[in-house]
């Protein structure tokens, strides 16, 4: 995995876990430390002479608990000191999010955001353009360095013919231009849960569903991008049922029995 800028709450987060480590160590020892004070104090009140070793326990057992109070001391310091570190502040150039950094990053860093990774070069951060999708006009914005983009409304393969003129958009002819249907073919057993799903996706009532998964197969969902058909598939398969996922032999006929 290429490497990222590491962001302030990166840091943040790694010094919260590593000051909850040494809190919990600091208390552990802490109670231990007590724990055997306690009982020295408790045994040697019944002894009318004490024992060297007794007395060496009580010696170890208070340096103890001033270890574990000094290392919760030390790793607090360590998270207010994280805390307090100045940052610099820089948008998203996709979503434009604020992130803040220990300094102005160089190399490229993933958004918070969107999740999109912002490329940089030569520790310059790369221009970022707009640009439109020829078939159902969704505008993007992507590198200029990028020549290949999916749309994420149509899913359709745009090709960059020239990065520098966003005029000049092509779609590839490729598989991802195919659409699929959502056929239901079994129900399951909760068929009660399937139908309330399919209320949804069909938009009618309870009744209309149920009836409707009386004739199978049923398509559910026409002519819809691979991604959004599969992610039906799965939440069908997650109430019980069974989906199948298939090219759009013609976009004319209406959603329905098959």
């Amino acid at each position: 995995m290429a490497k990222t800028a590491t962001t302030r709450s990166d840091i943040l987060e790694n010094e919260i876990e590593a000051a909850s480590g040494m809190l919990l160590r600091a208390g552990i020892l802490l109670f231990v430390s007590l724990s055997v004070l306690y009982l020295c104090v408790l045994i040697g009140g019944r002894m009318p002479e004490k024992p060297f070793f007794l007395t060496l326990l009580k010696v170890v057992s208070v340096l103890g608990a001033v270890c574990a109070v000094a290392l919760g001391i030390v790793g607090g310091l360590n998270l207010q000191r994280a805390r307090a570190a100045p940052s610099v502040e820089v948008n998203c150039p996709f979503c434009d999010r604020t992130m803040q950094f220990p300094s102005e990053p160089t190399i490229d860093w993933d958004c918070e955001g969107c999740h999109r990774r912002v490329p940089y070069e030569d520790g310059a951060q790369v221009p970022i353009r707009e640009i439109t999708c020829t078939f159902c006009k969704s505008v993007h914005k992507i590198s200029i360095k990028t020549t290949q983009y999916t749309c994420d409304r149509c899913n359709r393969a745009l090709k960059l013919v020239d990065p520098k003129d966003p005029t000049k958009i092509v779609a590839e002819q490729s598989d991802i231009l195919q659409n699929y249907d959502v056929v239901l073919t079994d129900p399951g057993r909760d068929k009660t849960a399937v139908a309330m799903h399919l209320q949804g996706v069909l938009i009618c009532n309870l009744i209309e569903a149920r009836k409707q998964m009386e004739n199978l197969p049923l398509t559910v969902m026409r002519n819809v991008p691979e991604r959004k058909a599969d992610a039906e598939r799965r939440r069908f398969r997650d109430l019980g049922a069974t989906c199948v996922v298939r090219p759009t032999a013609s976009q004319d006929q209406p959603a329905g029995r098959t």
